[in-house]
């Protein structure tokens, strides 16, 4: 049976981007006002959650893979106490300017892995974004998309509002 997933971006849609521009510790990471209730909605009508995070910073040497593997598992932890599971976290450790890839978005490897490895209906999931370079992203693996401003109350702009379903 195919499942249905809300492939969500991380810095700006799930944790707050702030000053930092680059965030890999967990003193920086903060959840967004909104994450917690609209994830548990998603759940509850039945979705997968999968990240896909650029994080172009181990590239340019500003942290290790070691530091956002970390992070996230902090991430996942600090959802989990909320009953909000994972189900997958990718992150493209490339930059255009250093390692040209196809894992960062709007480069949709990370999302056909994810479709194939998770059986996932890309006409029945959504991408959850901030930048027209996650927007460009679903489109090109064929999935519906909203883009939020950064930092936005996924809640109050998505789930209130009946966006998804």
């Amino acid at each position: 049976m195919m499942k249905k997933a809300i492939f969500l971006d991380r810095d700006g849609v799930i944790n707050t981007k702030g000053e930092e521009y680059y965030i890999y510790k967990k003193e920086d990471f903060k959840l967004n006002d909104g994450v917690i209730s609209a994830l548990t909605w998603f759940i509850s009508k039945g979705y997968i959650l999968i990240v896909v995070t650029n994080q172009g910073g181990i590239a340019k040497g500003l942290y290790t893979r070691e530091d956002v593997e970390e992070l996230h598992e902090f991430m996942a932890d600090l959802l989990k106490v909320h009953g909000v599971f994972l189900t997958a976290v990718y992150y493209c450790p490339h930059h255009p300017d250093i390692e040209p890839c196809e894992c960062r978005k709007p480069g949709t490897l990370f999302f056909e892995e994810a479709i194939k490895k998770y059986s996932i209906s890309r006409s029945e999931s959504w991408m959850i974004g901030d930048s027209d370079s996650d927007i460009e992203a679903a489109q090109r693996a064929g999935l519906k998309s909203v883009k939020i401003p950064t930092n936005g109350n996924m809640m109050e702009l998505i789930v209130k509002k009946g966006i998804i379903k």
